[in-house]
């Protein structure tokens, strides 16, 4: 208890100390390692953007896509990937992805895919990724060196969201699988064929969020289904997908956004009741969380993984610009900075 204990003042610390509450000072475009968060913007506003926070100096520029571009990134800014010294900034509203240097974040091509809503963005290889979509029961396959799309591989559920690849097999996490909403689970396509394989379901609303740790095997998280009295579960399933545990969610318990340390052994979420930290040993959830809410808003979550920095974003209203806590792989706060309107995601560069 008295670990939980230390947690609970650390966060109550960060609302009263006024060096957690100074604004970083602004710099111009980064040339170091970093953090990129993904600024969502309200929807139909064109006002996404992207923050990049430097966590050595605990320097910070917003609106950094435009300041290097000279134009604005558009419409819901979902997410970003990047590979080495290249940025993928998944656009939805605005059906494109911008590839962009790391860590300048200087434009190097749009990727357009018409009538899409994509989501996340995956390399398969050097020049193929895999871009889930909001709506369009495919999974986009592009060639981000040229833009073009090479095909589309249908017979996922309609809403495809994250996708990680295990053993040199991509799985990819679909929402409501059911058209009443009470199967949910994932499916895995062979990267070499772009053909489904299989799909994996369980009970449960919809899944929503999975990683894999330094066993390779898969975690994700399942929504409750209220209606038929099915708790919330943190499922992990072993190489072959059969099942190694199911972690039940205590009642009013949620699990969602699952993010992993650098070294693969701890598993954070979001939970009603805040930032809760999971060890990959576990088979029971925590009792209290690892950073409570405390009647914060807590959206995006992640973690950096040289370091095991904890970024998580309170956005607020939607509306007001997102409050970004940083604190250390203990638990104690590091600085409150401001980023841009609904930050949802965070990528690392270490490079």
């Amino acid at each position: 208890m008295g670990k939980h204990a230390q947690h609970i003042i650390c966060a109550l610390i960060i609302l009263a100390a006024s060096s957690c509450h100074k604004e970083p000072p602004v710099v111009n475009a980064p040339s170091t390692k970093g953090v990129y968060i993904t600024n969502e913007g309200d929807f139909n506003t064109g006002q996404g953007e992207i923050s990049f926070y430097d966590p050595a100096t605990q320097t910070l520029t917003n609106g950094l896509f435009f300041n290097v571009n000279g134009y604005h990134l558009g419409d819901v800014v979902q997410s970003m990937y990047i590979k080495d010294s290249t940025g993928f900034i998944v656009v939805n509203n605005s059906a494109k992805i911008e590839v962009v240097k790391i860590p300048s974040l200087q434009h190097i091509l749009t990727i357009n895919i018409a009538g899409s809503s994509p989501r996340y963005f995956m390399p398969i290889n050097d020049n193929i990724a895999y871009v889930t979509d909001l709506y369009a029961g495919a999974i986009h396959v592009i060639n981000y060196k040229t833009g073009a799309l090479i095909t589309n591989i249908t017979g996922v559920a309609k809403q495809t969201e994250h996708l990680l690849m295990i053993n040199n097999i991509v799985v990819v996490e679909e929402r409501c699988v059911s058209d009443t909403c009470h199967t949910a689970g994932f499916v895995t396509i062979d990267p070499t064929s772009n053909t489904l394989l299989h799909r994996y379901s369980f009970t449960g609303s919809s899944l929503d969020g999975m990683v894999s740790d330094h066993l390779k095997r898969l975690w994700f998280a399942i929504d409750a289904d209220t209606a038929n009295g099915v708790p919330a579960s943190i499922y992990c399933l072993n190489n072959d997908m059969t099942l190694n545990k199911n972690i039940v969610m205590g009642t009013g318990h949620i699990a969602w956004n699952l993010q992993i340390n650098g070294t693969g052994d701890e598993i954070y979420y979001l939970d009603n009741t805040g930032v809760n930290a999971l060890s990959i040993n576990d088979s029971i959830p925590p009792v209290t969380p690892f950073l409570p809410s405390n009647g914060r808003n807590f959206y995006g979550l992640g973690v950096e993984p040289v370091t095991g920095d904890i970024y998580v974003s309170n956005v607020l209203d939607y509306v007001q610009k997102s409050g970004v806590y940083r604190y250390d792989k203990n638990g104690n706060p590091i600085e409150l900075f401001t980023a841009g309107v609904i930050s949802g995601n965070f990528a690392f560069s270490n490079e």
